[in-house]
């Protein structure tokens, strides 16, 4: 039952903020994204695929620190 009201409240929701009037003077002359914005965002969202399809890099840097972490767990502590 949660999930399809979840579902539901979340289409409403939809369709009042996405597709419903602007009700506020000051919202309504708003402007999208300027060219600079888009500029970041794709770049942000180019090094997020990146990291997704190839984490090497970045998993390599950890991995020293991992590895100390892991011994020093790994040691009990009681006698």
């Amino acid at each position: 039952i949660t999930l399809i009201l979840g579902a539901a409240y979340t289409l409403w929701m939809i369709k009042r903020v996405v597709f419903g009037a602007i009700a506020n003077e000051q919202v309504e002359h708003l402007e999208d994204m300027s060219g600079r914005e888009f500029f970041m965002m794709l770049l942000l969202a180019l090094a997020v695929l990146a990291i997704g399809l190839y984490p090497a890099p970045l998993l390599d840097v950890m991995h020293a620190t991992i590895d100390n972490l892991v011994a020093h767990i790994s040691v009990s502590k009681i006698p």
